[in-house]
């Protein structure tokens, strides 16, 4: 009897510190969260939820051992009951610098583990159930937290912008962007060709183009190679009623209209684009 309780008590030991791992976790992804700028309300249901469920199943450890309930210092579970809304009070936490992740407990659950011989955990259906939706839901966390630091840092690292976007048609019919990136060569007597005579006949003009043609005006723009991006800015309006064509375009117009033209940006850029400090205005 005495056995089985020591290999019982044991494995409860292994449950605790991997459980408590996945804790500690979770709150560095709130801690990061708050550090590149991501607001806290932000996709944290699912995390909030996975650690609710976390934490229940490990206060249940606690609650039938002893051991794991006297060690100190105690768990920074105990400390929050909910990650939602609960980013400032973690932070505030970490300031201390008596307080951390939850390492020093963790180390004491791993000393009980040592001492009983057993490290690997033996879950039960819930608590694996439980342990793997807190890693899947971690991992999707931690996602988001990444890309958004990628996108603080392009905005740090890339303080410049494209002043203005201009479309211009040479006489051998390809299209330009800035005269730097081509995007494609309207064929003689094309529809596409006869659509962008006519644009640049009538810029910033609302007009029905003569095309006579069956095909609807935003697949002919889009198989003169504008992508809708390019289309956005150039060809602003496409309806029944007719386009405007505009061949110019600043950064602040689009920007006001919300157009992402980042990555149409980089490419000028290294195609030798002029670039001027980013204007937050």
């Amino acid at each position: 009897m005495d056995t089985l309780k020591q290999t019982s008590d044991g494995n409860d030991y292994a449950v605790a510190k991997a459980l408590n791992i996945e804790v500690l976790t979770m709150i560095g992804l709130i801690v990061m969260a708050d550090v590149v700028g991501l607001p806290e309300d932000h996709e944290i249901n699912e995390l909030n939820r996975a650690y609710i469920l976390l934490v229940d199943e490990i206060q249940t450890l606690y609650d039938q051992n002893p051991k794991l309930a006297a060690i100190v210092p105690e768990p920074i579970w105990k400390h929050f009951d909910v990650l939602k809304t609960a980013s400032w009070e973690i932070n505030e936490f970490l300031e201390d610098p008596d307080n951390d992740l939850g390492q020093a407990h963790i180390a004491r659950v791993d000393r009980l583990c040592i001492l009983s011989g057993i490290d690997s955990p033996s879950f039960s259906d819930n608590q694996k159930n439980v342990n793997d939706r807190s890693k899947k839901v971690v991992l999707e966390y931690a996602k988001i937290i990444s890309d958004t630091n990628i996108t603080r840092l392009a905005k740090i690292e890339n303080d410049w912008q494209i002043p203005e976007y201009r479309l211009t048609r040479k006489l051998d019919g390809t299209i330009w962007i800035n005269d730097l990136l081509k995007i494609k060569k309207a064929n003689t007597g094309s529809t596409s060709e006869r659509l962008l005579d006519q644009s640049m006949k009538k810029p910033n003009e609302l007009f029905i183009p003569d095309l006579n043609s069956s095909r609807n005006l935003s697949t002919i723009i889009s198989s003169a190679g504008f992508t809708s991006i390019t289309r956005e800015l150039f060809f602003p309006t496409v309806s029944r009623l007719g386009i405007i064509f505009r061949p110019v375009v600043t950064a602040e117009e689009s920007r006001s209209e919300n157009i992402d033209t980042s990555e149409l940006d980089l490419i000028l850029k290294n195609l030798g684009a002029t670039t001027e400090p980013y204007n937050r205005i």
